[in-house]
């Protein structure tokens, strides 16, 4: 684990999965790298070359903001590497292109979170980011969560597909460096696994076993959600972890019609790993 970025555009949810960072990962080394992103859409009142200068001032004032934030987290904190980058771009293609460039192990975003019961968790932004990033794990941090010391983190599957030892490989990490518990929790309807299930879990307590880790059905309570939330703060655990694959309820969250009859709204945050076949 060496490389975290963090789409930052100064505002408080980007502030707070910064702070969140910084605590998370106290006392790794790692270098964190700070994203801002801005959309250069030409003026149809000005000049090509009126455009292009107008641009060229917006990247350099972009770009002395950022560089003086790393400055003064650099001498601020010496407990982490600072670096960031300005991209001219739509936000998700920005991420990608940077996961590449910088070798970034996981993005941490801020998100402001839902206003009402008829909002998700989830916004536009980040749904878009989830669907677009394939190269490495998401950690969404809700604005107003303060970080507290992790002794738990919540896995949820339903163990209808294998798993491979890269997809889980920062969670992993992640679990190791917290030492702290990995609860494995199966969220299905029916009451007992199928062979396939069980040959799935038989194998994910492989991959794990050198962790600390307990096994655990959930009763289910109306809905997905609902089971998960109820748990989680009965639990007091700190973070959850989803792997973005067809089979997990996360995915049929991407689907409009299911986001607005059933909003998640966590309280803590989510870490949403990519699927690697």
């Amino acid at each position: 684990m060496k490389n975290i970025l963090i789409p930052y555009n100064f505002s408080e949810a980007a502030i707070n999965a910064l702070n969140y960072t910084k605590q998370l990962f106290k006392g790794v080394e790692v270098t964190i790298y700070l994203l801002d992103v801005y959309i250069s859409q030409p003026s149809e009142l000005l000049s090509d070359e009126e455009n292009e200068k107008w641009f060229n001032e917006m990247d350099n004032e972009i770009e002395d903001e950022l560089k003086y934030l790393t400055d003064v987290l650099r001498r601020e904190d010496t407990s982490f590497n600072y670096d960031y980058t300005v991209a001219s771009n739509s936000l998700t293609k920005a991420i990608t292109k940077t996961i590449k460039e910088k070798n970034i192990d996981v993005v941490i975003a801020g998100t402001k979170g839902a206003k009402s019961l008829a909002e998700t968790f989830i916004g536009t932004n980040t749904m878009k980011m989830i669907n677009a990033v394939k190269e490495c794990p998401i950690l969404v941090v809700p604005m107003h969560y303060k970080y507290k010391p992790v002794h738990q983190i919540v896995f949820s599957t339903n163990y209808k597909r294998s798993f491979t030892v890269n997809e889980l490989q920062f969670l992993m990490k992640l679990s190791t460096i917290k030492k702290c518990m990995l609860e494995v929790v199966n969220l299905s309807e029916e009451n007992f696994l199928s062979e396939n299930q069980q040959r799935n879990k038989v194998k994910l307590r492989e991959l794990l076993q050198e962790l600390n880790v307990i096994y655990k059905k959930l009763d289910w309570k109306e809905s997905e959600t609902l089971t998960l939330e109820n748990h989680i703060e009965e639990t007091n655990s700190e973070l959850l972890v989803l792997i973005n694959h067809k089979y997990n309820f996360f995915n049929r969250l991407l689907d409009e019609n299911v986001i607005k009859k059933s909003a998640f709204h966590s309280k803590i945050p989510i870490l949403i790993l990519p699927e690697i076949v």
